[in-house]
């Protein structure tokens, strides 16, 4: 069972609605978590042993820092009248101490997460570099089974144990409450990835169904399945074809294929998103947006701002914060004082928390090195952009304009496209040397008449699927583009009158019946963020 499929929105969610508000306030949250642990149930009940294991991790982690932390603050009330040395020697020992717990959390709430998805990908390398040639084996490759929403859960995990130990909230004593946070069944597939400090209170506090919020919700929720069955669902066989090596892809197919990938890629995914988001605004909890018309971005590093955007925050946060404040990056800021210039610093200091940030980023996606290539690209792109950025400052100064011209604009969003599909085709390609040598073939046989010539008719769409994608695909970017202007399309929508609130509720419904690619002769395509 999965968010567009008819059981879920018909029957699942309709249920769990009734019965939600049925259920006396306080205890609605209970709801929410059999909800949950019913729909991870449909996948594979056996591996929802790993998310309990989590759970217990986390909880007794968060347990242990708080007491830590109160421990602490009495330690220091005496310390206060033994001096400072008494002080300090108080802090240390606790600081040690808490580091440790809270190291120990992390190991092992990763060590799951390292060993099930992680595991098959070392071991075949390590096979690769010190195996003998004979077909020995150093590590045996194991078939193991990947538990559904493992990489989201996991980081919710770390981030909840992190924030204890930094104070931010009490810990959570009811187990049952934290399992909630960990499985909620909007979140629990694709994220995004929500911070228990900013869903404790909604997640608890059992806000009464708004007919306003269902159709807010399901007005979001068709919205992402328009997306996902009726274009992302509909580019792929064209983008399975031509990121196949047995096709030998080159030309403007290549361009076609990054493209296309692209498209396909931010359909699924902020489908999903917009999906998620709607489940959840129904029963009044409010989801951090996870893209923000990613598309307008002038730079790399803005595209990541407004793409993924609770993975950025959390390793801005979890990983970036903690690099940039450690002792190295202290250190190096007392050498480069008086030796280095104040530009080349802060490009030096970034570029030392960007590259843990970024390596994480592309093994986050999947154990490949298509994935891990994708993470360096984007550290190589944005170190160059800040190093650069004088250059181009100086560059604008002389020819009397600014970054905000709107010739100036369209060149940088051009540029940021290139840079968005460059990326996307080595993370869509089978292996590396298969994405270099796509790259290297866009020369050979280029000829752009293949938009007009019958060409992409092979690519497995016909006529039809390219009308269907485009006017769709153009109905989105007019949506966006309302969107980036500041305006709340949903709350227009809930200021129209009900007949026509519904209206568009069911014409979004007529579309995805007329024109969505489910049922006999389509083959069902997963959500791509789920294998991550």
């Amino acid at each position: 069972m999965i968010y567009y499929q008819l059981f879920f929105s018909m029957l699942f969610l309709p249920i769990t609605i009734l019965i939600y508000q049925l259920f006396p306030k306080r205890f609605r949250w209970v709801l929410l978590l059999l909800a949950s642990i019913g729909f991870y149930f449909t996948f594979n009940f056996r591996l929802f042993i790993f998310l309990i294991f989590a759970n217990v991790i986390t909880y007794v982690i968060g347990i242990i820092l708080e007491k830590q932390s109160i421990a602490r603050k009495e330690a220091l009330n005496i310390a206060k009248k033994e001096g400072k040395e008494a002080k300090a020697l108080v802090k240390a020992k606790y600081q040690k101490r808490t580091r440790l717990i809270l190291f120990l959390g992390i190991a092992a709430a990763l060590s799951v997460l390292l060993y099930l998805k992680y595991y098959n990908f070392f071991a075949e390398n390590i096979n690769h570099l010190f195996g003998s040639g004979d077909g020995h084996t150093i590590l045996p490759i194991k078939t193991l089974a990947l538990p559904l929403g493992i990489s989201f859960y996991t980081m919710q995990a770390i981030s909840y144990m992190v924030d204890i130990y930094w104070g931010k909230y009490p810990a959570q004593r009811n187990p049952l409450k934290l399992t909630l946070f960990l499985s909620f069944f909007p979140t629990i597939v694709e994220g995004p990835i929500a911070l228990y400090g900013d869903m404790k209170d909604r997640l608890y506090e059992g806000r009464a169904i708004d007919p306003d919020n269902i159709i807010r919700g399901y007005t979001r929720l068709f919205w992402g399945i328009m997306k996902k069955l009726v274009i992302a669902d509909r580019l792929s066989p064209a983008v399975t074809l031509l990121f196949d090596p047995a096709h030998h892809t080159k030309g403007f197919e290549v361009i076609a294929a990054a493209v296309l990938f692209t498209v396909m890629e931010y359909m699924d995914f902020s489908g999903c998103m917009d999906m998620v988001i709607g489940i959840a605004h129904i029963f009044g909890i409010e989801l951090p947006e996870n893209f923000r018309q990613p598309f307008l971005a002038r730079n790399a590093s803005e595209f990541w701002r407004r793409w993924h955007i609770s993975l950025g925050v959390w390793f801005k946060t979890y990983i970036f914060y903690p690099v940039s404040m450690s002792s190295l990056a202290k250190k190096w800021g007392k050498f480069a004082k008086d030796r280095v210039n104040k530009h080349m610093t802060r490009v030096v200091a970034s570029a030392m928390a960007l590259l843990p940030v970024w390596l994480c980023n592309g093994l986050w996606h999947g154990p490949k090195w298509t994935y891990i290539f994708y993470g360096v690209f984007y550290f190589v792109v944005i170190t160059l952009e800040l190093l650069l950025e004088p250059v181009g400052d100086g560059i604008l100064n002389k020819l009397h304009t600014t970054k905000e011209n709107k010739i100036v604009n369209a060149i940088r969003i051009f540029k940021t496209w290139i840079i968005i599909f460059a990326g996307e085709l080595f993370f869509q390609a089978f292996s590396l040397k298969e994405g270099f040598r796509m790259v290297r073939d866009i020369t050979k046989g280029f000829h752009i008449s293949t938009l007009w010539n019958g060409d992409a008719l092979t690519w497995g769409l016909d006529i039809y699927d390219w009308l269907v994608v485009l006017i769709m695909l153009i109905t989105v970017i007019i949506i966006n583009l309302i969107r980036e202007r500041g305006v709340n399309i949903t709350d227009a929508l809930l200021r129209k009158p009900m007949l026509l609130r519904w209206a568009l509720v069911l014409s979004l419904l007529m579309v995805i019946t007329i024109f969505g690619c489910y049922g006999p002769g389509f083959e069902e395509v997963d959500l791509i963020y789920a294998g991550f």
